[in-house]
């Protein structure tokens, strides 16, 4: 799914669970004070939803986030729509997936301190690659960017270690505060 509109409005979907999170990653760690402090959620819809506030510590311009972490945020929705958990029914763990290519449309400037949305979804997979769309939004619906996508599964060297794999299928619990629907 394709959107060049510049607003759109989604029909909310139920939240089915919570991915977990990394601890030094940009985009969604836990313990890098710069991070944007994302939360990736999988919604029933089979997509993967995200909502951010960036400070000035994103900034590229004054007031304006840095388009490379507006990148960065798109490429993990896509690349965590690739770890939905409906994907993987059927396996007690998750493939994982690398980005190949990525092309990102800058619409219009996300602000410093402006509450963002983000969407990710496979579009249609073939083989060993997911070919991936996803978007950030304002709260009303404007469309800031979008980004599509090619992710490619590999078999990392230690995935043949039954003591380890690079991706679980675990998932965070969902808390009282997490939102219901997206």
């Amino acid at each position: 799914r394709r959107n060049d509109r510049m607003k759109i409005t989604r029909k909310k979907s139920k939240v089915i669970a919570k991915q977990l999170p990394t601890t030094s990653g940009i985009i969604c760690g836990t313990e890098n004070p710069v991070s944007l402090h994302c939360r990736f959620y999988e919604l029933e819809s089979g997509e993967v939803a995200t909502m951010f506030t960036p400070e000035e510590i994103h900034e590229g311009h004054r007031g304006i986030m840095h388009g490379g972490i507006s990148g960065a945020v798109l490429d993990e929705l896509m690349g965590r729509a690739t770890l939905h958990s409906n994907i993987y029914k059927d396996k007690d763990w998750v493939t994982s997936s690398v980005t190949a290519e990525m092309t990102v449309k800058y619409k219009k400037p996300i602000l410093v301190g402006q509450k963002m949305y983000g969407f990710g979804r496979i579009d249609r997979a073939e083989g060993r690659c997911f070919y991936n769309s996803a978007e950030i939004l304002d709260e009303n619906g404007e469309v800031m960017s979008t980004a599509t996508g090619v992710y490619v599964q590999v078999e990392l060297p230690r995935d043949k270690d039954p003591e380890y794999r690079q991706t679980s299928k675990d998932r965070e619990a969902l808390r009282p505060d997490d939102p219901k629907e997206l």
